[in-house]
């Protein structure tokens, strides 16, 4: 069944291209159609699925959305060591140019913002817009939360407690029921490990301001990860930046508040339209 959004028909089923760069083959998927185009990444180490609802969302409200599948996961390789994250930004100026798309808008979901403001970075003649769905790299999480991330990492780690420790660190109070199902999604260590050692092993200054173009800081007034106080430093301090918390939210907003997310950051991209 197709759904509509303002006079525009939305496939029901996204359109798969492979991208080929080098090396490396990228598995993305493209749904709707518009004026505007936005590149969705996912969290640490998650695949496309865990941003296609959003994407569908978007597709409703006339923006063509493209979602990805991270190397090491789904039909997406390559070298997942001694990685950076500019060759993670990289891997999506390439799907922007297998989709044909000279300027997008960027978006993340918390890890993914880190790998899309340094794509708007390395090319900010390219970046209309950025959003970023929970905002940290400024100032880190509590100990405890640093330590069950590492917890996640272990490939040892059992379906309960891998689905217990992301229910306790990543929803808000309340919102804990909804982690049931991040686990159908797979579990993916050496790629989170990969990831994380690419953040670490590029320098803050190369990307955390996220280029000059206008940007929307979406944080969780409940997140644990992503600490509300990393939003509000990078809005204080940035030009063209707007923040936005919303209440009874923890670092997985996608999750959470589906509805809310892709309605404002369906606003703001018509705001900036290319």
């Amino acid at each position: 069944m197709e759904g509509y959004g303002r006079g525009m028909a939305v496939r029901s089923s996204p359109e798969t291209l492979i991208v080929q760069r080098g090396d490396t083959t990228i598995e993305a998927f493209g749904y709707g159609h518009g004026d505007e185009t936005v590149i969705l990444a996912a969290g640490l180490a998650r695949p496309a699925d865990q941003v296609e609802r959003l994407a569908s969302e978007l597709a409703t409200e006339g923006i063509r959305a493209i979602t990805f599948n991270y190397r090491g996961i789904g039909g997406s390789t390559g070298p997942i060591d001694g990685l950076t994250l500019h060759d993670l930004a990289d891997d999506v100026w390439a799907i922007a140019d297998r989709f044909g798309s000279r300027r997008v808008h960027l978006a993340g979901k918390t890890y993914g913002n880190r790998v899309m403001r340094t794509a708007a970075s390395d090319q900010p003649d390219r970046t209309v817009s950025i959003t970023l769905i929970g905002a940290g790299g400024q100032i880190l999480p509590s100990e405890e939360v640093q330590t069950a991330y590492l917890r996640l990492l272990d490939p040892s780690i059992s379906s309960q407690e891998w689905t217990e420790l992301n229910a306790t660190v990543n929803y808000a109070p309340g919102n804990e029921h909804l982690a049931a199902a991040a686990i159908e999604l797979g579990t993916f260590p050496d790629v989170m490990r990969s990831q994380l050692e690419a953040s670490n092993s590029t320098p803050l200054e190369e990307w955390v301001s996220g280029g000059s173009a206008p940007m929307l800081v979406i944080v969780g007034l409940q997140d644990r990860v992503a600490v509300p106080a990393n939003g509000l430093a990078l809005a204080t301090e940035r030009p063209e930046t707007w923040l936005l918390g919303i209440p009874h939210c923890g670092h997985n907003m996608v999750d959470e508040q589906p509805e809310t997310l892709s309605h404002e950051i369906a606003r703001f991209i018509e705001r900036n339209s290319g």
